[in-house]
């Protein structure tokens, strides 16, 4: 993959010299290939290569940006004169301007961020593996009767940013999954469920018979699914629900959102928020984590930033712009891609690990609910009040019995999670950057008949 530091250096020297009081170059580049099988044939097969650079300038207190995919001289320096062109008739905004000069750099430690393996793997290898992972699952068991598809994804990024404060950096990553969905059938009746892995690393994934079997074995755990009788009982959520709820927090403590007035958790920073065995971090610097940088999308240095620490809200996560627009602090949460300028992002976002073993928390448990899954829209940003479609298992004596479904889950974000009764020692990033441990609830709504 080419080095674009000198193009966005050169770029940036452009800018300044057409007149911009300030100004950043972004710009992407990946190449990946994926491809899915379905019972044993090829039904996907592709390769792709991408790139774009971004420009985005200030002038007079107004920004404007522009991109383009065509790195050509030509079309490049007609793109600097329009991006100047179109500056001179946007507004001001007074909250405008790049990160504070003094937080520009990049995090020196070991983020291992990109696996040279990947390059060595073959189409043959690669459709292999996915071949095997469906295999593994259908033979798992006689109930498993067909297959949504089996999936194999990897590829190869780099981000560069330039700016006019002197920063210049630029970063490569890697990324592989896998990933299959299983029908499973019984008197009539048909579920579907999968697992999948994802990993910066290909010898860090788990095998491809381990998430076939685990697909299968998920598959039909859900058969003979029930209905049960609406009730207010302990619900036990797994890691992946967990995650979700993390992820509703983010929404809520997002300064875009804050600065919109979008939120619930507008001037609440300093407030105990939620159980005081909750703390929710957002790192960008865990080693080969799935959102691991050495800088953000303005060229913040990485760190990690304590969103909520023992139930207290700490900060809200901003880029420059909602800093400005809060008063708050910059939190290096910078986001974009070359078609749009920076917005708030996440990182590896995640709720800390507790001390309780998952078994024993489902253990605790006499008559309750194990929730696997919420779907459909229902949180409102405002108020944090949510109502959603969900599926689980129930809890008798300490034992999950049968399957729940076609239930839902009603309550507030906020209540939910001051209402943590224990926290579980099973956090993992290996689906995702937004992560959580198993969270025992005292009690939430559970809808059903």
């Amino acid at each position: 993959m080419d080095d674009y530091r000198n193009l966005a250096a050169e770029l940036v020297a452009a800018l300044r010299k057409e007149g911009a009081d300030a100004c950043d170059v972004y710009i992407a580049a990946s190449n990946g290939f994926n491809t899915t099988v379905r019972l044993g044939a090829i039904e996907k097969l592709q390769q792709s290569n991408a790139r774009g650079l971004g420009l985005r300038v200030f002038k007079d207190g107004a920004t404007a940006a522009t991109f383009t995919t065509d790195f050509g001289d030509q079309t490049v320096r007609r793109l600097v004169a329009e991006t100047l062109e179109l500056v001179r008739v946007s507004n001001a905004d007074e909250f405008n301007g790049l990160a504070p000069k003094d937080l520009l750099g990049e995090y020196d430690g070991r983020l291992l961020l990109f696996d040279e393996s990947l390059e060595t793997l073959t189409p043959e290898q690669k459709i292999a593996m996915v071949r095997e992972m469906e295999d593994a699952g259908r033979a798992f068991d006689p109930r498993i009767t067909n297959s949504n598809g089996a999936s194999w994804s990897n590829s190869v990024g780099q981000i560069t940013l330039a700016n006019s404060d002197g920063f210049v950096g630029q970063y490569q990553t890697t990324i592989a999954s896998l990933s299959v969905w299983l029908l499973a059938e019984e008197d009539g009746v048909k579920q579907r469920d999968g697992w999948y892995s994802y990993n910066r690393f290909f010898n860090k994934l788990e095998s491809p018979r381990a998430i076939g079997e685990e697909a299968a074995r998920r598959a039909v755990r859900r058969l003979g699914g029930r209905k049960v009788k609406s009730q207010a009982v302990p619900v036990v959520l797994d890691p992946d629900v967990a995650g979700d709820f993390v992820g509703m927090i983010f929404n809520a403590a997002s300064g875009n959102n804050v600065y919109r007035r979008s939120s619930y958790l507008i001037d609440r920073v300093g407030e105990q928020i939620v159980a005081p065995s909750i703390t929710i971090v957002d790192d960008a610097t865990i080693a080969d984590g799935l959102a691991s940088r050495p800088f953000d999308a303005e060229g913040v240095r990485s760190s990690p930033v304590t969103v909520i620490e023992n139930g207290v809200l700490e900060t809200y996560l901003c880029d420059s712009y909602a800093a400005r627009r809060l008063d708050s602090r910059v939190t290096g949460s910078a986001g974009r891609s070359y078609q749009s300028g920076p917005g708030v992002a996440a990182s590896n976002l995640f709720l800390k690990n507790g001390t309780d073993d998952p078994r024993d928390i489902v253990g605790s448990v006499k008559n309750g609910l194990y929730l696997t899954e919420m779907f459909g829209s229902g949180v409102n940003s405002v108020t944090g009040d949510f109502s959603q479609g969900a599926s689980g298992f129930w809890i008798e004596n300490g034992a999950l019995t049968f399957p729940v479904q076609e239930i839902t889950i009603a309550g507030n974000v906020l209540n939910v999670l001051k209402n943590v009764r224990a926290v579980g020692s099973d956090l993992s990033f290996k689906r995702g950057s937004t992560a959580s441990p198993t969270l025992l609830i005292d009690e939430m709504t559970v809808g059903g008949e």
